[in-house]
């Protein structure tokens, strides 16, 4: 049995335990897409993300936290947690009150909203004419570029490799557990452009090969 072979073969396997993962268990997203509770405090001064990451960890403990300011003044906090109880939250104002010489009450001043689980399509919504527009564009560029080769197979080629690369992605973040964040569509994209590319080089060596040969 071959390299490429085998190659194929682990590949397979990946996607297969990937897929049971993801039946089972589902994909791991992360805080921003997951379901979460985003809170809103006014301070009224600039103050540091990393001092308010710090308060909040040291009630919540060592669970993943984001920590943004809101507006272009900076001095709005918002406070991203996966899971917090109200008594939390008590403390939680408490604490930033005393660190900021501040009187917020969390019934008047922190606006608390109850973020729902975001779906996967709608998360890949925004790429889907994006990646449709470059294939349209692909397709163009292989009829003309690369003509003299068959087409079908051009097209074949690289429609099928992309799809086995994507596939293959998305299982090893659902066997890994690793969570689905603001950079794993982008990176879905570096992927697709660099398979795509690989993919030009070697058809563009053919193509010159053939030519070669019909010179002969």
């Amino acid at each position: 049995m071959n390299m490429k072979k085998i190659t194929y073969i682990i590949l397979m396997c990946i996607i297969v335990i990937g897929i049971i993962f993801t039946a089972v268990k589902g994909l791991n997203m992360g805080l921003k897409y997951s379901n979460n509770k985003q809170i809103q405090i006014y301070l009224g001064q600039k103050f540091d993300n990393n001092d308010i990451k710090q308060i909040v960890k040291d009630i919540v403990g060592n669970k993943q936290v984001i920590v943004q300011k809101v507006e272009e003044y900076e001095e709005i906090v918002s406070i991203t947690v996966k899971e917090i109880t109200d008594e939390q939250i008590e403390k939680l104002n408490s604490k930033i009150n005393e660190k900021y010489g501040i009187e917020n009450t969390v019934a008047d001043d922190l606006k608390i909203i109850e973020n729902a689980k975001l779906d996967v399509q709608d998360l890949i919504k925004p790429y889907i004419f994006p990646v449709a527009f470059s294939l349209v564009i692909i397709i163009i560029y292989v009829g003309i570029r690369f003509r003299k080769l068959d087409i079908l197979e051009v097209l074949g080629k690289i429609l099928g490799l992309n799809v086995l690369a994507q596939l293959v992605f998305v299982s090893i973040l659902a066997i890994t557990r690793i969570p689905i964040n603001i950079i794993t569509l982008p990176t879905s994209i570096a992927i697709y452009i660099i398979i795509t590319l690989i993919i030009f080089n070697n058809l563009e060596t053919k193509q010159k090969e053939m030519i070669q040969e019909e010179k002969k």
